[in-house]
This record gives C-alpha cells, structure tokens and sequence, in this order.
C-alpha cells in the first residue's frame, strides 16, 4: 500500500471513531437528563428460583419447576425451554440502573408502570414465596441520525426499558429491552421434536392412499403397485428423502385433544430400525396437528464384513456398540414426544398429503382441437338502384371539305372567218 493511500485511511479510521464517539456520547445523554444510574434493580438468590409469574393486563403465564425440569403450566406442565427460562432469570438478576428517573405516582401510567398498563413478573421459590417482583414499563427509543434517512423508524428504535420493584417507588432506565418477557405459553416450550434420519420407506392412508420406497440414501424412490405408465417424477419426490428431518412445531394442544376428521397416516420407516406412525388432522391455521408414535427395531449384534480383517474387528465393534447406544438414547427421548398433539407448519407436512397423481411427471397439455369452420350467415339481398346516366352532350362539327377544282373542260376554237379582199 503506497504512502498516500495509508494516509488517506488512516484520515477515514478517524473520522468514523470521532463519529462514533460523538453518537454514543448523544446516545447515553438521550436517556435521561435526571441522576445518574447505580447498582442492581433487584436482588434475589437465583438459585433458589422454582416459579416465575409473567403477568400483562390481558395473559397470565406461569413457568414451574418440577424435579428439576421447568414446565409451562398453561400447557399441561409441557417441559420448558431451560435454555430460555435460565437466561431470562439470569437477566433480571444482572439488570442494572443506567439512569434513574424521578417521577411521581400519577406519572407512573405514562410510563406504563401500574397494574393496568404494565408486565408484573413475580419470581418465586418451592413454596411459593415471593422472591422479589418487578414491575416492566415502556420501552425507550432512541432516534438515529439521519432517523428514517436511513431505514429507521421515525419514532427511534427501542434501546432500553423503564422498570420499577413492584414494592418500591424507585424507576430505572436499563439497557435491555426484555422483549422475552411475554406472558405467551408457546413461546416458551421446549421446541425438541422428533428427527427422521434416512428414510427408507413412506406408507400414506387416508384420503389419499400412495407408498414409496427406496434401497439406499441416494437411490431413487419406487412407487409401489405402480402401473405401466406410471413412474415417478424424482423432482416432486426429492423432498420426501428429508421428510422431517429437521422439524419444530409451533404449539402443543392439550393431552386429551383429538384430531378432527379427516385424518392421515403417514407411516415411515428408516434405514437404522426407526418407525414413526405420524397421524395428521384437519388443518389448524397456518398449522396441521400431529400425533406421534415412536419404535425401533436395532440389530442385537454386529455382522462382520466379508473381508473383514482381524485388527479392524476390535474398532468396529466399539463403533457398534457405541452406535447402538446412541441410537437407543434417541429413542428414548422421541418416545417422550408421544400423547400430545403438535401444531406443525403446514409447509412441514404438505408433502405427505400429495395425492398420487402429484408424484408422478405432469402430463402434457392437450392440443386443442381445430374448430370446425363456420359456415359463413346469408348475406342480406341488397337492393341497388342504378341512378339514372345522363349521356353528356356532343356537338360533332365537320370540318369544311375542300373539293378541288374542277379541271377546264376543252374547248374547240373555232377560226376567225377572214375577210374577203
């Protein structure tokens, strides 16, 4: 790099640093212009946490711990997500006051900080005795230079939140905004579902009845009882090699929910020993409900390889039974996901309500048949009348003949008589 171009970007670096620092600095005196922040909002021994109340003016939501595993009691103590429980609680342990605004109780509903506006979260132990609670209020918006200039919302974005002990008249600005903090039941489940891993066969029966099969990973798919004229189209059944392999849900109904008709079955085995039986109802939203049934049928013992060499037998032995391990800790875990019904994305489960015809290549359009030529209508007789010619005029005049003149007629001269002398 010449001198000249280093120069330049070292002008650029700190041009932006000097700019950075002049919008942070806008960015920290934009909080609050009353006293400065301090320490911890609240204090609680987090380790003693077994129930978190999330409470709006319109939901209710209570997170329970039960042996060790945090349930969502609005959904029949389904398991929690601990990752998601933990870091919340982890939060509001950590928040601290970046600015603390001085405000009097009939400014409180401006800030969203009373019972009729505000989030109430009440932490709790095993007994049920209040740890602390916590009043959250509206968010604070910061405007960028530039605002909607530069894609940003005119009103600012959100860059803290203003929160109160529910107990205390203290107010403070934090810089989290706890968007988390909802009190909405499917937001919080344990999202872990079942993993179909190499299917090795589909089975369909309902209102649509169809089966499919493959020999390996990569080969392609086998339409069974298929007809002469039928063969599978491999780009509409390329998706059904990753059916489910990765899927969530979106919500869990109720234990004693039952699917609506109609129903289908989709039964589908893996190359590994894995069976699921997945039984889909009629369509909830955007969502189809789904019950899960869940077995496995694992080789007992190692088959060794036709040339399988004696140093190599130890290590494939250990890596059987080390597979055979996962493969039953897998099962396991899938068995727990059976009894509920799962609202799964219906972009999830389409391909397993395709109809028969739908796996097979489109066929061509028809060519339209020429249409027969129509005969043209009987022309209406059409009546001329000849106006009447009127002959013009001509005046013929003959030009003057010239008759030429006659040639003299002869004549006999007759002599003078002479005289006598």
């Amino acid at each position: 790099m010449k001198g000249k171009q280093l120069a330049i970007l070292l002008v650029l670096v700190a041009v932006l640093g000097g700019a950075w620092f002049v919008l942070s600095q806008r960015s920290e005196t934009s909080w609050s212009n009353t006293s400065a922040g301090g320490g911890k909002v609240v204090e609680f021994p987090i380790n003693d946490v077994a129930r978190i109340v999330i409470k709006s003016p319109a939901d209710e939501l209570n997170l329970v711990k039960k042996a060790d595993v945090w349930t969502v009691q609005e959904r029949a103590d389904y398991p929690a997500s601990f990752e998601g429980v933990s870091a919340m609680v982890r939060k509001l342990w950590e928040l601290k006051t970046v600015q603390e605004v001085k405000v009097g109780a009939s400014q409180l509903p401006r800030l969203e900080l009373d019972a009729k506006t505000g989030t109430l979260i009440t932490i709790q132990d095993k007994d049920g005795k209040p740890l602390t609670a916590l009043l959250l209020g509206k968010k604070h918006l910061s405007k960028s230079e530039g605002g909607m200039d530069f894609g940003g919302p005119a009103e600012g974005f959100p860059t803290g939140r203003y929160l109160k002990p529910a107990a205390g008249a203290k107010v403070s600005l934090v810089s989290e905004t706890l968007d988390e903090v909802q009190p909405k039941p499917e937001n919080w489940l344990a999202k872990d579902f079942i993993k179909i891993e190499g299917a090795k066969s589909i089975v369909i029966a309902g209102p649509q009845t169809w089966s499919v099969s493959r020999d390996s990973t990569t080969a392609e798919w086998k339409l069974a009882d298929a007809k002469p004229d039928e063969k599978l189209d491999t780009g509409k059944t390329a998706p059904l090699g990753s059916i489910f392999a990765s899927p969530t849900f979106s919500d869990v109904l109720a234990p004693d929910a039952k699917l609506e008709d109609p129903t289908t079955t989709a039964t589908i085995e893996t190359f590994d020993g894995f069976r699921y039986e997945l039984k889909i109802g009629k369509p909830n939203g955007d969502n189809f409900p789904v019950l899960v049934k869940v077995s496995g049928d694992f080789p007992k013992a190692r088959t060794p390889g036709k040339d399988e060499k004696p140093e190599d037998k130890t290590r494939l032995d250990v890596e059987f039974v080390m597979q055979q391990k996962q493969l039953g800790e897998k099962l396991a875990q899938e068995k727990k996901m059976e009894g509920r019904a799962y609202l799964v994305a219906k972009h999830l489960v389409d391909p397993l309500l395709k109809e028969r015809a739908a796996l097979l290549p489109d066929k061509p359009a028809a060519t339209p048949a020429p249409a027969a030529p129509v005969a043209p209508a009987p022309a209406a007789p059409v009546s001329a009348t000849t106006p009447p010619v009127t002959a013009p005029k001509i005046e013929a005049t003959t030009p003057p003949v010239q008759v030429p003149p006659a040639p003299p007629k002869p004549t006999t001269a007759t002599p003078a008589p002479s005289k006598p002398n």
